[in-house]
């Protein structure tokens, strides 16, 4: 093996141990002595018995990759061969991969499926538009960057578009497999030619094991599940993950048809999906301000429109529930004004006999002023006059379903993405510098950890931590003053969710 740990490559590239191999290629963490950074190293061994071919793939995918400028693609920094070692240069990514993340805490919230099925998507898509199909798209190809975003890793097995199409030479044989077993589109499982699409099952594939933990189709072999692939119907995601949202269990069913021409088309469609499907803000009335002037609240983004909802198959019948879960929600509302609006008259038509007395439990008090009939009231035996003032005792009301350890943990969750998505946008404006976005990022990911666990004291602690480091990201100048308003709203829904959370 002609490449060691401690070797100098190019004349800058300190090689320092290994973080993982594949086939002929072994990716090192590395110092690039020139510029003081570090990155990673993708080398391939020029000296085996298919060389040739490797060596030709592995120049394709430096041309390819380093043609890629996107935000959740990894950058391509230099590229070269020294003696019998072709080498590429890369970002290093200090976060985990999403198969590390589901194997060392199982399966994500929904809404951060949605945030990091929206960014792989936007990915595929940029790739797709070059003309490359990645065609190993899964949980291990997928990490997270320094400022919590997904970006996606090695185009080693790329195969251009127009060779796909029969337009040049093939570095990859029609009848050859190539990607992983549980990831791999029909087409793809029984050697067929693949095109964007087969990225786009895969992606669902992935979308898949983040929810449940598993990926579709497992069997004991390769083959075995290759054939699931090609002849089973998947499951349900909504089977092992019953709170999945139909919307996003609908177009995993899409993604994963068997038929290429059934999927969405584009990466671009799927991105526009899970978009348009993402939490809206919570519209509660925050706290009032100093000198009594309570902030607005925050009105939800419009719905989506009709054409979005009965134009692809596999969504058509979503709109009536989605329509339905509004209706009950107004009816709720209605049902609460009428119940006030009859307290109010009932109190009014009160005589001082009828006076309500104390509670000697805790109360909430309203005061609000009757006006007289007259200008001034004469009193007599057989009218009294009003009080001024009316003090309505009451006992805090339960509501129809009484919070449960599940209700607040998903409240947490959901806060959670909410913060994680205002974050990303804080650090995409350069509101907030990379290290604290990717240090808050962690953060927040070992809440949704703490909430599986059911850790409140946990939970708490984080989000004193999170309030920590923006306030010390203020003071130094990393997180400016737009960037801390912007995030202020998104942070006390956080704080608001974990100290309601009771596990």
């Amino acid at each position: 093996m002609t490449q060691t740990q401690g070797r100098l490559l190019g004349g800058r590239y300190r090689l320092g141990a290994p973080l993982g191999r594949g086939g002929m290629a072994v990716v090192w963490r590395a110092q690039d002595e020139m510029l003081g950074r570090e990155v990673a190293v993708k080398t391939l061994d020029l000296t085996g018995p298919d060389s040739d071919n490797a060596g030709e793939r592995f120049r394709r995918e430096a041309r390819a990759t380093a043609a890629l400028n996107h935000p959740h693609i990894v950058t391509v920094y230099d590229t070269g061969v020294e003696e019998h070692t072709a080498y590429l240069v890369m970002e290093l990514l200090p976060g985990p991969t999403l198969a590390e993340q589901v194997r060392d805490s199982g399966p994500f919230a929904v809404e951060e499926v949605r945030i990091i099925g929206e960014e792989v998507a936007s990915a595929l898509q940029a790739a797709h538009d070059a003309g490359i199909v990645h065609r190993d798209i899964k949980p291990g190809n997928i990490a997270y960057a320094a400022d919590g975003t997904a970006k996606v890793l090695d185009f080693g097995i790329t195969q251009l578009v127009d060779e796909a199409l029969g337009h040049g030479h093939q570095l990859t044989m029609t009848d050859t497999i190539v990607g992983t077993a549980e990831y791999l589109a029909p087409e793809q499982a029984t050697g067929q030619r693949v095109d964007a699409r087969a990225d786009l099952y895969a992606l669902g594939c992935v979308l898949t094991t983040l929810l449940t933990g598993t990926p579709p189709f497992s069997a004991p072999t390769p083959v075995a599940i290759l054939m699931k692939h090609a002849h089973e119907v998947p499951p349900d995601v909504r089977d092992l993950r019953p709170d999945a949202p139909p919307d996003l269990a609908g177009l995993i069913a899409g993604l994963l048809a068997k038929d290429p021409a059934h999927r969405p088309q584009s990466g671009r469609e799927v991105a526009e999906l899970l978009r348009a499907h993402r939490a809206p803000a919570l519209t509660e009335v925050l706290p009032a301000a100093a000198g009594g002037v309570a902030p607005p609240t925050v009105a939800p983004p419009p719905e989506p429109t009709e054409e979005r909802w009965v134009e692809p198959a596999y969504r058509r019948d979503l709109e009536p529930e989605r329509r339905e879960s509004r209706a009950w929600v107004w009816l709720l509302l209605l049902a609460l004004a009428l119940a006030a609006t009859g307290l109010w008259y009932l109190l009014q038509g009160r005589d001082d006999g009828g006076a309500e007395t104390p509670s000697t439990t805790p109360t909430v008090s309203q005061t609000s002023e009757a006006p007289s009939e007259t200008p001034t009231p004469t009193p007599t035996p057989e009218t009294q006059t009003p009080n001024p003032t009316v003090t309505i005792t009451t006992t805090p009301t339960p509501s129809a379903t009484p919070t449960t350890p599940a209700d607040t943990g998903a409240a947490v969750s959901a806060a959670v993405a909410d913060f994680q998505s205002s974050l990303r946008d804080a650090r995409q404006s350069g509101d907030i510098e990379a290290d604290v976005a990717g240090t808050i990022s962690d953060k927040l990911r070992d809440i949704d950890a703490k909430v599986r666990d059911e850790d409140a004291p946990a939970v708490s602690s984080l989000v004193d931590d999170i309030e920590k480091e923006l306030s010390q990201a203020a003071e130094d100048g990393k997180l400016t003053q737009p960037g801390a308003a912007a995030l202020a709203e998104p942070f006390d829904r956080l704080r608001q969710a974990a100290d309601a959370y009771q596990p």
